[in-house]
C-alpha cells in the first residue's frame, strides 16, 4: 500500500531553509521524507483538490513507498516555484538529448510522452491534416502543434489550457478534435471505455511533438541521480510501473 501523503507543513514551521531541504538521497533517507513538486491542477498529470491524484502524483507515491519515506507534495504553478519550496523532484520533465538543466540533474526516461489527436468513435478517421479542414481542434497555446496548425489554417480553440478540460470539450462537442498527451488519451479511455479514435499526432502534422520522459532530481548529485536510475530499473522489473502505467492507458518501454 502507498505511504499515505503527509499534510504539506507550513514554511514558517520548517527546521530547514526550503534550499536545504532539497537535497540528496542521502538527506532524504535521514529525514525520512521527499517533497514532490507538481501543478495543483493539471490532470491527467496531478490535482490537489480532495485527494491528491494524478499520473505525477502516483510516480511519487511509488517511490517513497520503494524508499520508505513520507511523501510531502508543493503544489506550485510556474516551475520557477520550487526554489520557495523544499521540493526535492520531479516526476515528469522532458529529457532533450543528454543534457541537464541548470536547475536540476535528469534521470534515464522511464516512458516516451506521445501526442495523439483524439476523435469521438464513430467519426471519420483522420489520415491526414486536409481531414482536419473542417474541424475544431483543441489544442495548448504557443505549442509547436498550435504552430503547425496555424500554418495549415486550422481552426483552433486554446482556451481549454489543461488536457482534461480539452478531452471533456471533446465529450461535450465543444471542439471536434483534441491534442494531447498519450498520458491523457490513455486515461480517457480508461475512464470512459473505448469511446475515442486516436491518431498519432506527429504523424498528421509532420513535426516532432514527442519527447523521454523523466525524473527531475533538485540539488542532487550524481550519486543520487544513480539511485533513482537504479529504482526506475527494479520498479520496472517488478511490476511497479507497470501497474501505474495501466492504470493510464500506457505501454511500458
Amino acid at each position: 500500500m502507498f505511504t499515505t501523503i503527509k499534510k504539506l507543513a507550513v514554511l514558517s514551521c520548517m527546521l530547514l531553509s526550503p534550499l536545504a531541504a532539497a537535497d540528496s538521497l542521502k538527506h532524504i533517507q535521514q529525514t525520512g521524507e521527499i517533497e514532490l513538486c507538481v501543478h495543483p491542477d493539471q490532470m491527467p498529470f496531478s490535482k490537489r483538490a480532495g485527494k491528491p491524484q494524478g499520473f505525477q502524483v502516483d510516480m511519487a507515491k511509488a517511490f517513497a513507498e520503494k524508499l520508505d519515506v513520507a511523501l510531502n507534495i508543493s503544489w506550485i504553478m510556474p516551475r520557477r516555484q520550487a526554489k520557495k519550496t523544499g521540493c526535492d523532484f520531479y516526476t515528469g520533465v522532458a529529457r532533450l538529448g543528454d543534457g541537464d538543466s541548470k536547475y536540476m540533474l535528469i534521470s534515464d526516461p522511464y516512458l516516451r510522452l506521445e501526442f495523439n489527436l483524439v476523435t469521438r468513435s464513430g467519426e471519420k478517421k483522420i489520415n491526414s491534416i486536409r481531414d482536419l479542414k473542417s474541424k475544431v481542434v483543441g489544442v495548448s497555446p504557443g505549442s509547436v502543434a498550435s504552430h503547425a496548425l496555424n500554418q495549415n489554417n486550422i481552426d483552433l480553440a486554446v482556451r481549454f489550457r489543461d488536457e482534461a478540460s480539452r478531452l471533456q470539450a471533446l465529450i461535450d462537442g465543444e471542439i471536434d478534435v483534441a491534442l494531447v498527451t498519450n498520458v491523457a488519451s490513455g486515461w480517457i479511455q480508461k475512464q470512459h471505455g473505448q469511446q475515442f479514435q486516436v491518431v498519432d499526432a506527429e504523424k498528421i502534422l509532420n513535426v516532432e511533438l514527442n519527447y523521454d520522459y523523466a525524473l527531475g532530481l533538485r540539488k542532487a548529485d550524481e550519486e543520487t541521480r544513480k539511485a533513482f536510475n537504479k529504482l526506475l530499473v527494479d520498479m520496472k522489473d517488478d511490476g511497479t510501473l507497470g501497474k501505474i502505467f495501466k492504470e493510464y492507458g500506457l505501454r511500458s518501454i
